[in-house]
């Protein structure tokens, strides 16, 4: 036995399936045979023990009452004890340990067991243990116990990733029918209300086509805030590929889209500066630091954009931001959307995603938005060479 591989270094074998690209079902059903030949027994099962039942989730078992998918009483299983106790349980030859007469040698059949509770999200999911119906002729050692352990250890961790990308999935999907009901059911009425708007202004004179400009006006941000909606929807937090973009000429193309009515713009940034970024995404960050200027300092704001390839700065000379604003950009766990707007969420959601740091500084001279560690973050998703 102690000629395998896997039995001499089991950590080893354990670090390798950790570092394969196999799927998290694939690596428990390998991990369940690494424990197997380490401790030279035929039997690996991953139970599931809620609601009393013990249910086999996982094994190389392909005969009897234990195979994949079947279901029987917990209380006829060595595993109940692990489930009570909350501790490993294992005996090499059940003859000789206190589990002689337990029911469970009798409805198993088994004579050698090690097992270990498996716990998710910090409650306990199930089992992993490993058996055999002859007994072993060497005692189960401490050494081996921690193995299980720690291997159930592992499971867990799997099966919890596991849930959690389920999760995600679920999530990505409720926000791609919600970016389809926004993008469909909202915006079609809504450019048919601009466009019979602006027939209407184009016939009335007077305060008639002041009350229609204000309504123009209301659609636009109407339209503004389900793009930013949509933006949010589609894209979530993380960015991944990323590519060079000269930060300069990005500006300038994002104070072009934005309606900067009288507002003036002065940059300076380091000749020939890039940056490593998803450019899309940044450059509706400035599209939406401008807007927010124009629209809440006023037409006639002067804007400033500093920067090197490290960070830059967006500042502006209005009367700073409400207390609350600020207090909710200073909190990186605060998505307030009522606090700040969808505007400043979008700028908060480009930032994370890329791993920047943001700063913000205001007062009754004006308010500068600082972003830092641009070039330090390393991409969300890198592909690696074999």
């Amino acid at each position: 036995m102690d000629a395998d591989p896997a039995h001499a270094d089991p950590f080893k074998a354990l670090l390798r399936l950790t570092d394969s690209d196999h799927t998290h079902e694939e690596r428990i059903r390998e991990a369940i045979d690494v424990g197997r030949t380490y401790l030279g027994v035929d039997n690996g099962v991953l139970s599931y023990t809620g609601e009393g039942r013990y249910e086999v989730v996982q094994t190389n078992i392909d005969s009897g009452p234990y195979v994949e998918g079947s279901v029987v009483e917990l209380d006829g299983t060595w595993c109940r004890h692990v489930v009570d106790g909350g501790e490993t349980v294992g005996f090499a030859d059940v003859a000789e340990s206190r589990y002689s007469d337990d029911p469970a040698r009798e409805a198993t059949g088994l004579s050698c067991y090690v097992g270990a509770a498996v716990e998710v999200d910090g409650e306990t999911y199930g089992t992993l243990c490993f058996s055999d119906v002859k007994p072993r002729s060497d005692p189960i050692t401490e050494e081996e116990r921690d193995f299980v352990s720690l291997l159930a250890d592992w499971v867990g961790y799997e099966l919890e990733r596991g849930k959690h990308y389920d999760e995600l999935r679920e999530q990505n999907d409720r926000l791609d029918e919600f970016a389809g009901i926004v993008a469909h059911d909202l915006r079609n009425p809504l450019a048919g209300a601009i466009g019979f708007t602006e027939l209407a202004q184009e016939e009335v004179t007077g305060q008639t086509a002041e009350f229609l400009a204000r309504v123009r006006n209301s659609l636009g941000r109407m339209e503004t805030m389900i793009d930013e909606c949509l933006i949010l929807a589609k894209e979530g937090a993380d960015v991944g590929e990323r590519d060079a973009v000269d930060l300069e000429a990005l500006v300038r193309d994002a104070w072009e889209t934005v309606r900067t009515r009288n507002a003036t713009l002065s940059v300076d940034i380091e000749a020939g500066t890039t940056v490593l970024a998803d450019g899309g995404r940044l450059q509706r960050l400035f599209e939406n630091l401008f807007r927010n200027a124009v629209e809440h300092v006023g037409p006639n704001v002067a804007v400033t954009v500093s920067g090197d390839r490290h960070g830059f700065a967006v500042a502006d000379d209005g009367p700073g931001l409400p207390p609350g604003v600020e207090a909710a950009l200073a909190d990186a766990d605060v998505e307030n959307v009522g606090s700040f707007g969808l505007g400043l969420l979008v700028l908060l959601r480009v930032v994370s995603g890329h791993g920047w740091d943001l700063s913000v500084d205001s007062s009754a001279e004006g308010t500068t938005f600082r972003v830092t560690d641009l070039n330090v973050a390393e991409p969300v998703h890198e592909e690696f060479d074999d």
